[in-house]
């Protein structure tokens, strides 16, 4: 296994979000996890990559448990292994694309020079399809370019494991088709493990090789796409079917 969660715990106050969640990432995999909004999904991402450290429980990620991790070198250099994509891109709006796609390779790869960096920028940019857009800034372009460009940042100091946080959310669904089928490319050509978090069934349907339904802080459920698509579980069928009818009630307003 590539990542593992074992039985992890976290609580916000009295706001209890992990409540035993356990789940296995396969070395090359698109793993995706779906669940209601508010469901812990994110807390899950943070905890994965060492932004949040759970009340109880581990995670281990290449054999190696970085809840348990003192030393902030050790845990940057597990934190290194992976690329993020934010939901909205989170792109710099007073950077180029360029200076953008750059950002994070300076950071994290101390002996990249500016040269080095721009021409690593260019070519990951071509990489998401993107040609001639370095000196443009984030206004002048659209949302799923954005996001092609956030995914170029993701990938630019190659990581081992790309995660992608709800990433067709405000894109229209022929756009949000051209994200995944590069989700799906990128998957082939770098050779990478992927944790996708999503609400879009269409989406998950077509990245995944396999996914986990978090419900009330646990996986219920984890299945190839076929066997989500045919569960038996009357709370994982009431979510990918979206329906209104079945055990998971949501409530339209605070007092209800």
């Amino acid at each position: 296994m590539a990542i593992q969660l074992c039985n992890l715990y976290k609580n916000f106050g009295p706001n209890k979000v992990l409540q035993g969640m356990s789940l296995d990432i396969q070395d090359g995999e698109t793993m995706t996890i779906i669940g209601g909004s508010g469901c812990g999904k994110s807390v899950c991402l943070k905890h994965i990559v060492g932004l949040l450290k759970p009340d109880k429980g581990e995670v281990i990620v290449d054999g190696i448990n970085i809840t348990a991790a003192e030393d902030e070198e050790d845990l940057f250099a597990v934190q290194n292994k992976f690329g993020f994509l934010f939901q909205g891109a989170a792109l710099f709006d007073s950077l180029s694309v360029g200076d953008n796609v750059a950002f994070g390779l300076r950071n994290l790869k101390k002996d990249v020079g500016d040269s080095q960096a721009r021409r690593i920028a260019r070519e990951k940019l071509a990489l998401v399809g993107l040609h001639d857009v370095d000196h443009l800034k984030p206004a002048e372009l659209s949302g799923g370019m954005k996001k092609r460009v956030g995914l170029a940042r993701a990938i630019a100091h190659e990581p081992k494991y790309i995660i992608y946080d709800e990433p067709t959310t405000g894109l229209d669904p022929i756009t949000s088709d051209v994200i995944n089928e590069l989700i799906i490319d990128l998957q082939k050509k770098l050779s990478v493990t992927s944790i996708a978090v999503t609400h879009d069934m269409v989406s998950a349907y077509k990245i995944s090789n396999r996914i986990a339904m978090l419900y009330e802080g646990k996986i219920i459920e984890v299945g190839t796409t076929q066997q989500i698509k045919t569960t038996g579980n009357p709370y994982v069928r009431q979510f990918v079917t979206g329906s209104s009818q079945g055990p998971i009630k949501v409530k339209l307003r605070e007092w209800e």
